[in-house]
């Protein structure tokens, strides 16, 4: 997995044995994307090798990692283990958070500028699958887990014990939503026996979290302040959105779900390879248009989506191997100022979604990846960077105004010139290599299109290791 700092440029890359490389987004800061400072952990120490020999690998844990997340104030850090995430505040100092997927199943917390291990959240038991912080309160955690269980955690209560001289404090959750999305019409006195997997989790109007599971398009809102059981054990959400019309015949789960910047907005990127996007105060209405390129596939739940910090743009990984950017403004979906793509493929899920509906088209970034981008993520300069199963991680940048980008669509590869680098495809745009074959039914550009901008440099050794370890 792939997050970013909230007040610096760094992004940090993880692998399935548990190591960190943090990498410098900025392209005017050295090392520039591509070098590599590694933080090694020794007796409990996080120490600054700034080497890309060593890394990060915390000894109790053997494991990839799931998910990361960082405090409003990039001192405190979360992860649980399984897939490939990240990052820091300062170049030596820099906090990781990590839940083993398949281990212990347990979330660490550690400081980024003491460099040490903090708390130890202890109470989910099976792989947990993403965590995240109060954005106003570095106190407060949330966690979902295939366990059919989202947690809530609070740093400062529930401590179980302290080991090596209070450097580590164990915490039980404060608050435990069982069968967060267990079915809510099973008949009085029949519990189903089913676990239902929490995919995906993510704070959306203050004190309130959605989560979304693996087997259908639905959204559950809680209130950390209230949880209520029903007679069977289960917890009670205070919302509960409709799931989209056309998935009546066969659902879809939901891989994750990304927040606008402000909190009016989810968006969801879903396993029938579209992206929909909700109202947070409106969730019973279902979902209020949705997003639709013919290279974005979301075969796995490996696959995830980010909002870009001003909220203009959303990112999605795909299993094509190809990221794709969707613009996110209202104004796209007036017919009056922008002409709309309706004619979708005959009995196509986008054409059923299309009829109830409005849907929106983005672009696809070509030439940068061979296997499937697993995860994006928006830095806080606004450059989006992609990993992928094919162990390198790419930095897109639209500072240009995309000037580099139309020269790599439109001048060849002469003397190597487009080696090493990507672009965003453009309408109708034949796409390179391997991918010729696949057609582009992206549909009209709006003004201001990302495809106009955007262009990647990977990193200079080629190997920003990311490879999920279980599939």
């Amino acid at each position: 997995m792939l997050t970013s700092a909230l007040g610096n440029p760094l992004v940090a890359v993880g692998d399935e044995t548990g190591a960190i490389r943090l990498l410098e987004s900025d392209k005017d800061q050295a090392p520039g994307f591509g070098g590599v400072l590694s933080l090694q952990l020794t007796a409990g120490t996080l120490i600054d090798t700034r080497t890309e020999t060593d890394f990060v690998r915390l000894p109790s844990h053997d494991n990839a990692i799931f998910d990361i997340s960082i405090s409003k104030d990039d001192v405190l850090m979360v992860s649980p283990m399984h897939d490939m995430l990240m990052f820091p505040n300062w170049q030596a100092n820099e906090q990781y958070l990590q839940a083993t997927a398949c281990g212990d199943q347990k979330i660490r917390v550690m400081d980024i500028t003491k460099q040490t291990i903090l708390h130890v959240l202890d109470g989910h038991v099976s792989s947990v699958k993403q965590v995240a912080f109060e954005p106003t309160c570095s106190s407060i955690i949330a966690s979902c887990s295939r366990d059919g269980t989202a947690m809530i955690w609070d740093l400062r209560a529930n401590i179980q014990s302290r080991f090596d001289n209070n450097e580590f404090i164990t915490h039980r959750p404060v608050e435990v939503i069982r069968g967060a999305h267990a079915s809510l019409t099973v008949p009085k006195g029949r519990a189903s026996k089913s676990i239902v997997s929490v995919t995906a989790l993510a704070w959306a109007i203050p004190n309130t979290f959605l989560t979304a599971c693996e087997s259908r398009a639905e959204l559950r809102c809680w209130d950390r302040r209230s949880i209520k059981q029903d007679r069977r054990g289960n917890s009670q959400p205070c919302g509960v959105s409709a799931e989209p019309k056309h998935h009546q015949v066969r659902p879809f789960g939901i891989n994750s779900i990304s927040i606008s910047p402000d909190k009016s907005m989810a968006y969801t990127l879903c396993k029938d390879s579209i992206v929909y996007a909700w109202g947070t105060k409106l969730l019973e209405h279902g979902p209020l248009h949705a997003y639709h390129h013919p290279e974005l596939h979301a075969s796995s739940f490996y696959v995830k989506s980010d909002i870009s910090p001003d909220g203009q743009y959303l990112a999605t990984g795909s299993s094509s191997g190809s990221a794709c950017i969707f613009p996110t403004a209202q104004q796209y979906f007036d017919k009056r100022l922008y002409a709309q793509k309706t004619n979708f493929p005959e009995g196509s899920r986008i054409q059923a979604v299309s009829k109830n509906i409005p849907v929106g088209t983005g672009v696809v970034l070509v030439r940068a990846h061979n296997r499937e981008v697993t995860d994006v993520s928006w830095t806080n300069m606004g450059d989006l960077v992609t990993i992928s199963d094919d162990y390198h991680a790419r930095c897109w940048r639209s500072d240009d105004k995309g000037v580099n980008a139309q020269d790599m669509r439109e001048n060849g590869e002469e003397n190597g010139r487009r080696w090493g680098w990507g672009w965003a495809q453009l309408q109708g745009e034949r796409k390179e290599g391997k991918d010729e074959e696949s057609s582009d039914e992206s549909g009209i550009p709006p003004a201001d299109d990302p495809a106009d901008e955007l262009d990647s440099q990977e990193d200079e050794d080629g190997t920003a290791d990311h490879r999920p370890q279980e599939r």
